[in-house]
């Protein structure tokens, strides 16, 4: 019996040990950041307490305590908003065409009762609200319908719609050239016949996601649409200050004659783009830190590769900034506000008055590194930021869309493979 009793108590001991072993492996792990795990920690779980028994002490969580009056989910500064994620069923054929370690890029667009949605690939589908709602009361994933179409594109930067068309603007390859392109289709819900109305000959080897808006210059209907063409810390090849060159712009396209006119230049990689009547704002990735959020008008210079409040990613010499931290001195337009750190800005939308009496005359804005959404109030000539609150959602956000009839904000997450999220009241 006392030998059997001791054979009882070293198991027990040996499940101790090895239950010792495994929780020390676990640390060591985090404290190096194998496998970004440390990374990965901050991002989906940025209250979890016990990270700061983890990792080491001068690690970013210890500044948790410090942060006063910090919430998440559903907890905002004002309100309860809750949150939901839909899985969504993409095709077959984004997933055979989606470089390696690619994120699920896709763009949100309402039609009436209907939610249209474009993939990085250029597949188009429709489902409904009233589908949405199921999905997320049954937690179920969300079938797309595909709709067919001619549209043959290598990938999808942007996407426009209205009551009777829907804009395209992606990339198409010819000849090893990459250039970037804007198709229309009448809205037709079984197929859609594409025809083109941009086409850019200038060739590209890094371009970005960039936006599209409907605009009305000197009485002429149009699209102004951003764009990019991205050089990590190598500016000199950026091409914003060429007038011969249409990247690093925002450009007019005119609905009637199909002529196009440079808008405004100096801009690094916009990727976000709101238009009211003659108030335009952009968003602009900065190089490491420098994202901005800038006041466009027409004509007008916004500085980049010349100004910025980012630095590069190799950044060497600490007394000299690797670019001018001044816009208004050589004439550029200065931002309305620059993040730094860098958040990796993304869409900005505005939200009705109706959504809530708290969020009176706001603007979202989203982030992809940021892994949030930020509520933003303008001053009324849009020349300063009266307050930024940031609302963590723990996944990169690539589009946004206000639903009127749910009066709920909708989320494009390109994280875990694509997921619509839903923020409600």
């Amino acid at each position: 019996m006392k030998f059997r009793n001791f054979l009882k108590k070293n198991r027990l001991l040996n499940k101790k040990i090895f239950f010792l072993f495994f929780l020390l492996l676990i640390i060591f792990l985090i404290h190096f950041n194998f496998f970004g795990i440390k990374y990965q920690i901050y991002q989906t779980y940025p209250n979890l307490e016990l990270r700061k028994k983890l990792l080491s002490k001068n690690s970013v969580m210890n500044n948790l305590k410090n942060d006063y009056n910090v919430k998440f989910l559903p907890e905002t500064q004002f309100l309860k908003l809750s949150f939901n994620k839909i899985k969504l069923n993409f095709s077959e054929s984004l997933y055979l065409n989606l470089p390696i370690n690619k994120y699920i890029t896709f763009f949100i667009e309402l039609l009436n009762d209907e939610i249209w949605i474009v993939d990085y690939v250029g597949n188009i589908y429709r489902t409904n609200i009233e589908k949405v709602k199921l999905a997320k009361m049954k937690n179920n994933n969300l079938d797309l319908k595909v709709i067919n179409s001619n549209l043959s594109a290598e990938k999808v930067l942007d996407t426009l719609i209205d009551d009777q068309y829907i804009y395209i603007y992606f990339v198409k390859s010819k000849h090893n050239c990459k250039s970037v392109s804007i198709s229309m289709a009448k809205i037709d819900s079984q197929y859609l016949n594409f025809e083109n109305l941009y086409n850019s000959n200038e060739c590209g080897n890094n371009i970005r996601v960039s936006r599209m808006q409907f605009y009305t210059h000197n009485d002429s209907k149009g699209l102004l649409f951003t764009t990019n063409n991205v050089f990590q810390d190598q500016p000199d090849k950026d091409l914003s200050q060429n007038e011969n060159s249409i990247f690093g712009k925002i450009i007019f396209i005119d609905f009637e004659t199909k002529n196009n006119i440079t808008f405004s230049k100096g801009h690094r990689n916009s990727q976000g783009l709101y238009v009211e009547n003659n108030l335009i704002l952009s968003t602009d990735h900065g190089p490491m830190g420098g994202d901005e959020i800038n006041k466009i008008i027409f004509n007008r210079n916004y500085g980049w590769p010349i100004s910025s409040y980012g630095e590069k990613y190799l950044h060497s010499n600490i007394d000299k900034p690797d670019y001018l931290k001044d816009h208004k001195s050589l004439g550029f337009e200065e931002p309305i506000f620059s993040f730094v750190p860098a958040i990796g800005i993304s869409e900005i939308i505005k939200l009705p008055n109706s959504f809530s009496a708290h969020y009176i005359d706001n603007f979202i804005l989203s982030s992809l590194w940021g892994s949030s959404i930020y509520r933003i109030k303008f001053d009324e000539n849009y020349d300063r930021i009266i307050f930024i609150e940031k609302i963590f959602i723990g996944q990169r956000i690539r589009d946004l869309k206000y639903h009127y009839k749910m009066n709920a904000i909708f989320l494009a997450l390109e994280n875990d493979n694509g997921e619509l999220g839903i923020l409600l009241k």
